[in-house]
């Protein structure tokens, strides 16, 4: 059962819009959705062990400064879920499986405004519009659950670095290497083979190590169960996490620590045709609760914050660290679900990289120059029903991909809807 509950709470805050604050208790009912309990048929299927899942999430840009023009645009995602249960279904305790399929819909607002961005302004139009198998992977738990063995095709975000989508902007959505590495650290929706061992040290700690399969062939845009062939290398990332809580229990936090190493050759972004062995990184993930409100019929009600550092080898790396940082608040206008979050974020061109650039631009007087992007972004997020979210969001960039492109804003709505 404390396998099934976990997967389902890692399903849905891998995606959704679903606060600010640390959300980490575990689900024990059905999550909602439009189409309702199916006559008591979805409710009964949950119990058996089997959990079914729906869901589109819109993401709408409108560039009012910036770009060569004013555009609105849309970018989507739909996807379907599929959770088994085995020790309800088989009579294995701790084992679950998962399957997700995702497509991805719409137009790209930076891109077809050339805001000259280094991260999306709509982080769900990332990879394209094709539709993929994005989870088939099967979890077991072992050692009296305190050992979990993860093996399949997965996502390096949902296990390593990982952390919610809250915000419209890339800077500020999921494991934050794949923003910045992302020819081959693979977030949602990509998938690759790999496998993860996570143990859980203490009650609230655990040491987590994982192997993924680096294949660029996964990046190509069509539908398949999973490549055989076109393996470069092996990533191997380590986590050392801590979940405390403080005040009685009632301050929620998330502490991650990882490296990773990446087997792979890779071209020097600076000496051409010289090829460097191995690539690497680290990253810092801070998500902390700072107040609570006493008596509220949720407990996520408060004031939170979060910090997020990633660095990168500069051999191989065009950017080569990425800072963020934000606060959110819970239960505003006495409504217990709502939120409020606002974050600033920096992402930073590998120095050796620009000067590369400069060598090309002086052959070619219009190509582009990077420089370091800044930017911030506030959101309001109105939980209209249980299967219904909006959230309305104002981002200013100083764009980071040419050093010409002037300022931009873009006035946004995330949505996200399950059947």
């Amino acid at each position: 059962m404390a396998a099934w509950r976990q997967a389902w709470v890692g399903w849905m805050l891998g995606w959704a819009l679903l606060g600010s604050a640390p959300a980490l208790a575990a689900e024990t009912k059905m999550p909602p959705g439009l189409t309702g309990d199916w006559s008591g048929v979805r409710g009964l299927l949950f119990e058996l062990g089997v959990s079914l899942q729906v869901r589109y999430a819109t993401e709408l840009a409108y560039n009012a400064r910036g770009g060569k023009g004013h555009a609105l645009r849309q970018a989507g995602q739909f996807d379907v879920g599929l959770g088994l249960d085995t020790e309800k279904l088989f009579g294995l305790p701790g084992g679950t499986f998962k399957f997700t399929f995702t497509h991805r819909n719409g137009n790209n607002l930076g891109a077809d405004m050339e805001l000259g961005t280094l991260q999306l302004v709509q982080e769900v139009y990332g990879r394209g519009n094709v539709g993929r198998i994005t989870q088939l992977w099967y979890e077991q738990l072992l050692l009296d659950g305190r050992l979990h063995w993860k093996l399949g095709r997965v996502t390096v975000g949902e296990d390593s670095a990982d952390f919610r989508c809250d915000f419209q902007n890339l800077t500020f959505c999921g494991a934050q290497p794949g923003n910045i590495v992302g020819n081959y650290w693979f977030n949602w929706p990509v998938s690759q083979w790999g496998t993860r061992l996570r143990l859980d040290t203490l009650k609230v700690a655990y040491v987590q190590l994982a192997a993924y399969e680096i294949n660029p062939r996964n990046l190509d845009p069509s539908f398949y169960l999973g490549r055989f062939s076109g393996a470069t290398g092996v990533m191997l990332p380590l986590e050392l996490g801590w979940n405390p809580k403080f005040d009685g229990q009632r301050l929620e936090g998330l502490y991650k620590l990882g490296v990773w190493y990446n087997t792979s050759n890779a071209n020097d972004v600076l000496l051409e045709g010289v090829q460097r062995s191995g690539r690497y990184g680290a990253y810092l993930v801070v998500r902390q609760q700072l107040t609570h409100v006493r008596g509220a019929a949720n407990e996520a009600q408060g004031l939170s914050v979060f910090v997020r550092l990633t660095h990168t080898d500069r051999d191989t790396s065009a950017v080569d660290s990425q800072y963020t940082a934000g606060l959110g608040y819970t239960g505003l206008f006495g409504r217990p679900d709502d939120d409020v979050g606002f974050a600033l974020g920096r992402t930073h061109p590998n120095g050796r990289y620009v000067t590369s650039q400069r060598l090309k631009q002086q052959q070619d007087p219009t190509a582009p120059v990077s420089r370091s992007e800044y930017l911030g972004e506030l959101y309001y997020s109105l939980h209209a029903m249980p299967w219904l979210v909006l959230r309305p969001n104002f981002q200013y960039i100083r764009p980071g991909a040419d050093e010409r492109a002037r300022d931009a804003i873009v006035l946004g709505l995330k949505g996200a809807l399950s059947l």
